[in-house]
């Protein structure tokens, strides 16, 4: 492992843990930049992802403190779904929340660092220091699980309360908002995205540890 990755994994644990307290203790109670306080703010795959994210990158500094040589594959794979996962959330920010919500509310305080920092930094690391690029190319199939499990969630959520008139707490990302059809759009682009980036990640990993090794 090299010291840069290191360096920014601890980085990522623990400005992870800072933006997130300052979301639960801090934070405002808005939907207009998808924010609430407390452990509610648990609800949104922004905060999930990111805690994903920390929880990984906590793994590896400690791993690579303890253990010599090359990183384990399945070390390599969390990685890979953690940063595939963040990096779901800055895409849906930087091409639906964003415009439909408004940039500044979506770059306000805690996720500031959730929405652009914290996922660029995961990506950066997974193509210039982690080796993911040596996994089999059917890991990248591994980053849709976060992803498929929190939309398992968010359905079964939307439907068992789209009878209350303030179903829009439940919809908060108003991926409903075009029906039944228009979420399953939505979701498909979700995965593709997911999975796009995974992929991208593993095969600019490769590209450029292959390139390293010559």
């Amino acid at each position: 492992m090299s010291l840069p990755s290191v360096l920014i994994n601890i980085a990522i644990a623990a400005l992870t843990v800072v933006a997130w307290l300052k979301l639960v203790f801090a934070g405002e109670a808005d939907s207009r930049n998808l924010s609430q306080r407390g452990v509610a703010s648990l609800k949104y795959f922004t905060v999930l992802s990111n805690l994903l994210s920390c929880v990984v990158s906590a793994i590896y500094v400690v791993y690579a403190l303890a253990t010599p040589g090359p990183v384990a594959p399945w070390l390599l794979a969390l990685k890979l779904m953690a940063a595939a996962s963040v990096m779901l959330t800055f895409l849906t920010v930087t091409l639906f929340l964003g415009p439909t919500k408004g940039w500044a509310n979506m770059y306000r305080g805690g996720n500031f660092w959730m929405h652009l920092v914290l996922p660029l930094l995961a990506v950066a690391d997974c193509c210039f220091f982690v080796p993911v690029g040596t996994l089999p190319f059917g890991a990248t199939f591994l980053s849709l699980v976060p992803t498929f499990l929190y939309g398992v969630g968010y359905i079964y959520a939307y439907v068992t309360h789209r009878h209350l008139p303030n179903i829009g707490e439940y919809d908060f990302y108003g991926f409903f908002a075009w029906g039944a059809r228009g979420f399953i759009v939505v979701a498909t682009l979700m995965f593709v995205f997911t999975w796009g980036s995974a992929a991208g990640m593993w095969f600019a990993s490769g590209l450029l540890h292959t390139a390293a090794s010559v």
